[in-house]
């Protein structure tokens, strides 16, 4: 008889959905010209309000010089400006500018439509499931400072 599921194989299929779903979504949003990495950043931006470059490395748990190649793009592409940080003459904060608040939104509607597709497998019920378990997981991690 086979033995449950381990936790090491709940991991692996997790790994293996995150990396499609990841993928799915990248090919729905560049649509729009935009990919996941880069809206992640520029959501976290709208998020968080005009933000300093640090703080959005520590947020999104990169490197600052990742952060800072991903920002520099991002202004040469005209989705952010940079701002003077009125606390810190030394400091920037990074904003969305008009042009990365309309690329966002387009963005959203293929991102939604993925997802959709992605879980149509679901019920809604297994949906309802799989959203608490993962939420016990995540709260369980965040308990221990993981």
């Amino acid at each position: 008889m086979p033995e449950l599921s381990s936790s090491m194989e709940i991991a692996d299929a997790l790994l293996t959905v995150i990396r499609l779903m990841r993928r799915e979504i990248d090919i729905a949003m560049s649509t729009q010209g935009l990919s996941l990495a880069r809206g992640k950043l520029l959501f976290t931006i709208e998020r968080e309000g005009p933000t300093r470059p640090s703080t959005l490395a520590n947020l999104l748990d990169q490197a600052p010089r990742s952060i800072t190649d991903a920002i520099d793009a991002l202004e040469r592409d005209g989705l952010v400006e940079r701002r003077q940080d009125t606390t810190d003459r030394r400091a920037q904060l990074i904003a969305l500018s008009p042009a990365g608040v309309k690329a966002l939104r387009a963005a959203e509607k293929p991102k939604q439509k993925a997802l959709e597709k992605f879980f149509a497998a679901l019920d809604e019920s297994q949906k309802k499931n799989l959203l608490s378990a993962l939420r016990t997981v995540g709260r369980d991690a965040e308990s221990r400072n993981v």
